[in-house]
């Protein structure tokens, strides 16, 4: 039996999250994974964009796979973001596929025409359970992690700056911050155009706040001395009850590349990172395989590379 999760229910939660760490644990014993104080934020205490849709299958009273589903608004209100988990123990049974298609019900009821999802390998099998599914890839990006502490000290680039905050943008600096957002988004590598969102102040803010109910948020931005003009920024998110570091976007504006500002932003966020979250023993990253310049970062900073995420999409015409 399919049904949706009551998300004020903390055994429901608990029980659905149980299934997600389990198979994450099984399959890829490097993954970043969310802590149950994540999910039940991002459930009880959703942004102001959009919503989350929580299904469980259970057999028997006991819950053997889940599925999430994120219903943005606005520009993308025509997108749904699917994950699907399913107990090792009860794979290969068709529960996965019931998920689907229960998912796909909520999807066609929304009026919603795009299903992305994000499948790795390893296994192999997520790969070939989504193109069945008649899904497509559509980007592709390398899982890659390191052990902390790290030894980079900060350093200094000639002409600039480098800017530290903690969660909350400073108030000056926020449009130009929300310039290099969207910068950042028309230029990433591999990154289809749809997927691409309009950055504002509203939204920004409205994401730190949802943020920082169960991350702590710390951004490094490169500044030109000489103008004053915000030219680059990299962001680490700490989820809180957990020991790992995501290394989240880095991005320099293409005029200021050259200098090892993308680097020196890295660096910066680490050495935050390492001063004042000593509990954290990893740091995970994302990164396009075609982007040479972060991978060459990367490979400096002694990431090695865990699994290919490939970013699958399936559109539905009406």
């Amino acid at each position: 039996m399919i049904a949706p999760v009551d998300v004020h229910d903390d055994t429901a939660l608990k029980a659905w999250h149980a299934v997600e760490a389990a198979s994450m644990a099984f399959d890829r014993p490097y993954a970043s994974h969310r802590t149950l104080e994540a999910l039940t934020t991002s459930v009880r205490a959703p942004h102001d964009h959009g919503r989350r849709v929580l299904l469980a299958a259970k057999e028997q009273g006991e819950t053997i796979g889940i599925a999430e589903l994120d219903l943005p608004e606005e520009e993308r209100a025509h997108v749904v973001e699917l994950g699907i988990h399913v107990l090792p123990v009860h794979r290969w049974r068709g529960v996965g596929t019931e998920l689907w298609r229960a998912a796909d019900d909520v999807r066609r009821t929304s009026g919603r025409t795009l299903t992305t999802a994000e499948v790795t390998i390893p296994p192999r099998s997520s790969l070939a359970f989504a193109r069945a599914l008649g899904f497509r890839s559509v980007r592709r990006e390398d899982h890659l992690a390191a052990d902390l502490p790290l030894r980079h000290k900060p350093f200094n680039v000639l002409g600039y700056e480098i800017l530290m905050w903690e969660d909350r943008t400073p108030e000056d600096l926020l449009q130009q911050f929300v310039g290099l957002r969207n910068q950042m988004g028309k230029e990433m590598p591999g990154r289809p155009d749809q997927e691409v969102v309009a950055h504002t102040e509203e939204r920004v803010r409205s994401a730190e706040k949802s943020t920082a109910r169960s991350y702590d948020r710390i951004t490094a931005a490169a500044r030109e001395i000489l103008t004053g003009e915000l030219v680059g920024y990299s962001v680490m998110f700490l989820a809180h009850g957990s020991d790992e570091a995501i290394q989240d976007d880095t991005f320099v504006k293409t005029a200021h590349r050259g200098h090892k500002l993308g680097l020196a932003l890295k660096v910066a966020t680490l050495a935050a990172v390492q001063r004042d979250h000593p509990d954290r023993t990893s740091i995970h990253t994302w990164t396009d395989p075609s982007n040479d310049v972060m991978q060459r970062i990367n490979k400096q900073f002694g990431f090695r590379k865990l699994e290919l995420m490939h970013e699958v999409q399936r559109t539905d015409r009406w």
